[in-house]
């Protein structure tokens, strides 16, 4: 009996198929098939009943859909390497909103990648052939919120000098009459400039404005 670590489950209903994959993962020094199945009563035996921590699925088995089985075998544990010709994004995102941690097409399984990509699946990467993994990269950009314009760094020299002398008495605790009184203007023409300078230091209060006009302050 191999041990747990190295113990595999291959779901595949093409028998030629499942002799190569398996042939490939027993070839290999780290893993060991302890189960095979065609069909989806054989392949929820095996998933139940073995000491297999991970799995190669085909999705499509000789009865049905072996999409539903990939929670089963993350419940139990098991680790999933989706091995199958589907290409579709709908099977894609199944497999993956189902639990998969893996997903390589047929046509990439040259000798020796399959155990490579369990090797990797084991030690805690996503092995993805590469066409599926620039296709989610590109569905990634599209549904990613787009990233804002970058404004320009707040500048205190920019300020004129009637608002630096606003902000200079802010920063003692004066108040807009308490300003407006002090430098002989009116309360809305004190606000006026406050709201010129909100615009250029990209603030939306007093204590920001004077937080990083008087970082100390």
């Amino acid at each position: 009996m191999p041990r747990v670590s190295d113990a595999v489950v291959v779901l595949e209903d093409d028998p030629v198929v499942r002799r190569g994959v398996v042939e490939q993962i027993e070839a290999s020094a780290r893993f060991s098939v302890v189960a095979e199945a065609a069909d989806l009563t054989s392949a929820r035996k095996a998933i139940q009943t073995t000491n297999a921590v991970v799995g190669v699925f085909d999705l499509e088995l000789r009865d049905g859909s072996a999409l539903p089985l990939i929670p089963v075998a993350v419940e139990r544990g098991m680790s999933v390497l989706v091995l199958t010709i589907w290409d579709d994004d709908e099977r894609v995102y199944e497999a993956i909103a189902a639990g998969a941690g893996g997903y390589l097409l047929k046509g990439d399984a040259s000798a020796g990648r399959v155990a490579e990509s369990l090797g990797v699946l084991v030690d805690g990467g996503a092995p993805i052939s590469p066409t599926i993994a620039r296709r989610l990269l590109d569905d990634f950009r599209v549904r990613a919120p787009k990233k804002r314009e970058l404004e320009p760094a707040p500048d205190v020299s920019s300020l004129s000098e009637r608002e630096r002398e606003i902000i200079e008495l802010f920063a003692k605790g004066a108040t807009y009459d308490e300003v407006a009184s002090l430098l002989a203007l009116s309360v809305n023409t004190v606000r006026h400039h406050v709201r010129s300078m909100y615009r250029k230091l990209h603030v939306c209060s007093k204590t920001e404005a004077v937080s990083l006009a008087f970082p100390r302050a």
